[in-house]
């Protein structure tokens, strides 16, 4: 089987990553390259610092040709769960004599779209998935078959923010840098993380970053409910930062290694830390403990709020929780203080790779994924995105 060769980046509320991967050997994923650099991020629909925006970008591009040896001329954009707007809707065909056809699929979901009126929204269509098909009154599945009179369709599509699209083409376009598709990393690590068999339970993930959490209901192959909430796991440490007057590097250290409910084993009196000028400084776990876990308290709240008043109608008896990303994923038992606050069962998820396996790189990491099934599944049209991508990297010279 021949390698297909991409470079995707993502946006993530405080580093752009951008990753050269291959696929088509023993692997799913190869990387070639990456490059992480921190940034401002964004709030409100706006860049927290735009005029660096160009630079940052152009960093993290060339740090992975670095690594990969490789000239970006084409790339893949993941679209922030900030930026999209998910949308669901049923709609209902006729079947003919022959039983359910990939055409009959079509239909049914192009019905769902001009219910939604899809074209008048304004925005870029990224996907259209289905969350189940059901044939007269059978099951609901995402792979219908046999005879009916009708099919039933509950079809999700996601929509990106056109002032977004904008920017992005605006700063890969000073970097000479031509962008191949616009993709959701929400919808892709939802895909990359759930099981079938937990997308077919519908299931809930919580990616929780630094500056917002996005929370994701997931069933089939669609996300059926999305919501961001404007708190992450910065707040903790910004928290820490004014109570304890250290910078933010020694406040983010502090917050790393804070651990909920410690064993004997973990039992710490003070956390320690070193400012700015390489000195010492040494804070009592209760003064530290009262800051965090109120901070992460406000957090276990809002998503609390959001679960039981949107999200619970979705869920079902066999349904399952998920954790991800690293806002509060790498602090030992912000997992079990999570659940406990929930009233709910919390799993951790993060990409199964041999390298970049955090839960930090869920997103880009299920961008690439996406951006590879995209590829296999439409290999034959070459009018997909675009155009074909075989050696779109070119070495440098």
């Amino acid at each position: 089987m021949s390698k297909t060769q991409i470079a995707a980046i993502e946006f993530g509320t405080s580093k752009i990553v951008t990753i050269i991967a291959q696929n088509g050997g023993i692997d799913r994923l190869e990387f070639l390259g990456t490059g992480t650099v921190p940034y401002d991020g964004f709030q409100n629909g706006d860049w927290n610092t735009p005029g660096q925006m160009i630079q940052r970008v152009r960093d993290s591009i060339a740090a992975a040709e670095l690594e990969a040896n490789q000239k970006i001329k084409e790339i893949y954009v993941g679209v922030p769960g900030a930026y999209i707007h998910v949308c669901c809707a049923e709609a209902e065909i006729e079947l003919k004599d022959e039983g359910v056809t990939e055409e009959d699929l079509d239909l049914v979901q192009d019905a769902a779209a001009e219910q939604l009126r899809i074209a008048e929204m304004g925005g870029l269509v990224l996907h259209r998935s289905p969350a189940w098909f059901q044939v007269d009154d059978g099951k609901k599945t995402v792979e219908p078959s046999g005879h009916g009179e009708k099919l039933r369709a509950c079809t999700s599509f996601i929509v990106a923010d056109p002032q977004f699209i904008e920017d992005v083409k605006e700063i890969l376009g000073a970097l000479d840098v031509t962008i191949l598709g616009f993709l959701s990393p929400t919808l892709g690590e939802s895909l990359l993380l759930l099981s079938i068999d937990d997308r077919d339970r519908v299931s809930m993930l919580i990616d929780c970053g630094y500056l917002s959490t996005e929370i994701s209901v997931i069933r089939g192959e669609a996300i059926v409910y999305h919501a961001m909430l404007p708190m992450g796991g910065g707040r903790i440490t910004a928290d820490l930062a004014q109570q304890l007057r250290i910078p933010m590097r020694a406040a983010e250290q502090i917050k790393r290694s804070y651990v909920f409910n410690p064993d004997e084993f973990d039992q710490s009196a003070f956390s320690e830390v070193l400012d700015a000028r390489g000195r010492r400084l040494s804070f009592p776990r209760e003064v530290v403990s009262q800051c965090v876990e109120q901070s992460m308290d406000e957090l276990c709240d809002m998503i609390d709020m959001t679960l039981k008043n949107d999200v619970m109608d979705y869920l079902g008896t066999r349904s399952q929780i998920y954790l991800t990303g690293g806002g509060i994923g790498l602090m030992r038992g912000a997992r079990d203080h999570l659940a406990a606050k929930l009233g709910m069962p919390v799993k951790a998820s993060a990409p199964k790779t041999a390298k970049m396996n955090s839960p930090v790189y869920s997103a880009v990491l299920g961008l690439l994924d996406l951006t590879f099934d995209s590829i296999e599944r439409h290999d034959a049209d070459e009018e997909s995105f675009g155009r074909k991508l075989t050696g779109f990297l070119r070495k440098k010279k």
